[in-house]
């Protein structure tokens, strides 16, 4: 049981220390190409749904 205790307390510990990432200007260059994938998803998006709603529209209007 005491074993057990032990092992919860550092269970969540990482075994080696995270080193928080030097700033450098390749951090610009990425939040731009997040940003040109966020409006390229977002577009890919809107016409999926732009598409899936025409060819609702028009399989309604073969089966009335």
């Amino acid at each position: 049981m005491f074993y057990i205790q032990i092992q919860n307390r550092y269970w969540n510990k990482n075994k080696f220390p995270v080193k928080p990432a030097s700033p450098t200007s390749k951090q610009i260059e990425v939040e731009d190409i997040k940003a040109k994938s966020s409006q390229w998803a977002k577009a890919k998006t809107a016409a999926y749904i732009s598409n899936t709603q025409q060819v609702y529209y028009l399989e309604r209007q073969l089966f009335n």
